[in-house]
């Protein structure tokens, strides 16, 4: 009899959630997520940084997870890797798409809520989490279940925007996340981006709160550095500005950058945390 963690339950059998702090439907809401043409060099980006860490199985084995797989790009990328991937969101429009571009016999696609995610405790060998974050009710309980079913020793690979971005990321409004709600969901309406702004971006150093129960790999200055080996062209323009910023820049104004690429490897003794 099978025992595996994939077969021995119904763990993946769990109603829809229905929640209010949610975005149910943000690819209604940014149909950029569903474009491959935009999405494809981030998923280049993730498995360049993925293979550069020594992640990535020489053969497929395991079980990996995207967290807000939206159209499933990530699980596309990552299936030739893993036995099985599975992607995981609220939005079940996202989901419909994901489903019919690249479901098949390593990838599977789950409603699912980010608070309680439908595996066991360490179970995934490898969990992406790319800007999901600021898009869930609470951020904190998002990183505990990434740290429970990860295994001890495996990784988390996330992408986190910050809060300190001059732009905001999602729609494009000046100072938009420097805002507080009270502000910030009035802008949204007169600007009529939305009703409000659901999205609760954090700066560096609340990042790095959030992830401090993780072991912490960072690929933000790597990347920038050479963002033609990490396939980083989308952050990086080739003859732009931000390609003739003096490398030693970057570490100067780190905290103020618009967005991180980290690895988070759960320890692999209990209590072992360090950066």
């Amino acid at each position: 009899m099978d025992t595996s963690p994939w077969r021995a339950s119904a763990f993946l059998e769990r109603p829809p959630v229905k929640n209010s702090a949610y975005q149910q439907d943000f690819s209604a809401i940014a149909p950029r997520v569903l474009d491959e043409g935009q999405r494809i060099e981030k998923t280049r980006k993730m498995t360049a940084v993925l293979a550069d860490a020594g992640v990535l199985p020489s053969s497929p084995r395991g079980i990996a997870l995207d967290v807000g797989c939206s159209g499933g790009f990530f699980v596309r990328a990552l299936a030739p890797y893993f036995e099985r991937v599975v992607g995981i969101d609220i939005d079940e429009g996202a989901l419909r798409f994901a489903r019919t571009t690249c479901e098949g016999q390593r990838a599977a696609f789950v409603l699912g809520d980010s608070q309680r995610f439908p595996f066991p405790d360490a179970s995934v060998d490898l969990v992406v989490c790319n800007h999901v974050y600021e898009h869930v009710p609470d951020a904190q309980v998002l990183f505990g279940e990434i740290r429970r079913v990860l295994r001890p020793g495996a990784v988390c690979y996330l992408g986190a925007a910050s809060r300190l971005t001059p732009i905001e990321p999602h729609y494009k409004l000046p100072f938009l996340s420097w805002l507080p709600k009270a502000l910030a969901n009035p802008y949204m309406r007169w600007t009529g981006r939305g009703d409000r702004y659901y999205e609760n971006l954090r700066t560096w150093w609340g990042i790095l709160r959030l992830i401090r129960e993780f072991e912490i790999t960072d690929y933000t200055l790597r990347v920038l550095a050479d963002p033609d080996l990490y396939h980083a062209r989308d952050l990086i323009p080739k003859g732009g500005l931000a390609d003739r910023i003096p490398k030693r820049l970057w570490t100067l104004v780190y905290p103020l950058l618009p967005s991180y690429i980290l690895l988070l490897r759960r320890p692999a003794t209990p209590g072992a945390v360090g950066r």
